[in-house]
């Protein structure tokens, strides 16, 4: 055998060892998996796909390569992909799948034990699939333990983000989701400091922390230096997300402007070491000339302040861009759309599916 043939024969042999650090896709059968599933005390996840599905290729991306979903995933699954509209499409058929992604999981016999639909991020994700893997946290029985007086972390996260999925599931339907923030709300009003500041409850600041004035985020806030040194880093990371969305939202106009509550956000912002780089700075300018009322002095400010932007801050502005005219006059909605029709040349493709909309807006009712 050459140094070359040794040399491949060693890659190929890594390369069908498990990855630990992410989710592991087993090329098996469906068959080879449910046997392997029997003899390694596991289920059988299956995630179908089809080539062109965007919401796929994310969970790919940016789910499945993590430590965290891969630890979980590799110790409980036999997992597999399977292409719903080529090799797998009898598989998908026996199923009833018409969505995807749809994920689903079966016992070594077949048997399915959960169906779930859609992307989601990894740490939602994750609680899901935990939840419905747990017959003690059915829907009715999450329903009964809380009306029985249940309040324990487990039990809350489960609930309120069992409640807020099925809002996503009925088209926008915001009762589940406004259910379970009231939930958690009131969950979180009647913990102790030391309860407050557990790892268990976590998930009350990074996905019921709505906006910076927030309850929960104002003891976050005045907190963040108490919490456990192992989960500061994602702390931090969480509020500053939290802290860019509240400026995204004024920036946008989907949040009205008012000046006591934006110049709070401002200098938290800054005193908090969130605009170290002065990547807000932009974004202070263009608010405040908004408020002004100076529509062609903000026009002018736009141009100015466009190329200054982070990308993601200035998707979010310009996603909102028809709405900061409401109200104004044709010249200077023209004027606007304008604006938006110079950009267009030097945008990419993903960029381009809200600006249209936008230019409609402007236009709409001027000629």
């Amino acid at each position: 055998m050459t140094k070359k043939q040794i040399t491949m024969y060693l890659l190929a042999a890594l390369l069908a060892l498990p990855v630990w650090g992410q989710t592991n896709f087993r090329s098996l059968t469906y068959d080879e998996a449910l046997e392997a599933a029997k003899s390694e005390g596991k289920l059988v996840f299956m995630d179908f796909y089809t080539d062109w599905c965007g919401p796929c290729k994310l969970m790919m991306r940016d789910v499945f390569p993590l430590k965290s979903v891969g630890d979980y995933m590799n110790a409980h699954f036999v997992c597999i992909k399977v292409n719903a509209e080529k090799t797998g499409k009898d598989l998908a058929a026996r199923y009833g799948v018409k969505a995807y992604p749809t994920f689903l999981a079966v016992d070594g016999e077949g048997k399915v034990l959960f169906t779930k639909i859609g992307k989601q991020p990894a740490d939602e994700f994750i609680a899901e699939i935990d939840r419905l893997l747990d017959s003690d946290r059915t829907p009715e029985r999450m329903k009964a333990r809380y009306e029985s007086g249940e309040r324990t972390p487990q039990l809350i996260s489960s609930y309120a983000l069992y409640l807020t999925n099925q809002s996503k599931e009925r088209g926008g339907d915001r009762d589940g989701a406004r259910k379970a923030d009231e939930m958690v709300h009131d969950y979180f009003s009647h913990l102790t400091e030391a309860e407050r500041l557990s790892p268990d409850n976590l998930f009350v600041y990074k996905t019921y922390a709505r906006s910076t004035p927030d309850s929960i985020t104002r003891f976050w806030v005045t907190h963040r230096e108490a919490f456990d040194a192992s989960v500061k880093p994602e702390m931090e990371k969480a509020l500053a997300a939290l802290y860019k969305t509240d400026i995204c939202e004024y920036l946008s106009g989907a949040t009205v402007y008012d000046a006591a509550a934006y110049e709070t956000l401002k200098k938290e912002t800054n005193a908090l070491g969130f605009n170290v780089s002065k990547q807000y700075d932009p974004c202070f300018r263009l608010i405040e000339c908004h408020a002004c009322g100076d529509m062609e002095a903000y026009l002018a400010l736009c141009k100015e302040e466009y190329p200054k932007m982070e990308d993601d801050v200035r998707n979010a502005w310009l996603n909102g861009f028809g709405r900061l005219f409401e109200g104004q006059d044709k010249s200077v909605r023209l004027k606007a759309s304008k604006f938006l029709r110079s950009l267009l040349p030097g945008m990419e493709v993903y960029e381009l599916m809200f600006i249209p909309s936008q230019i409609m807006l402007l236009e709409g009712n001027v000629h």
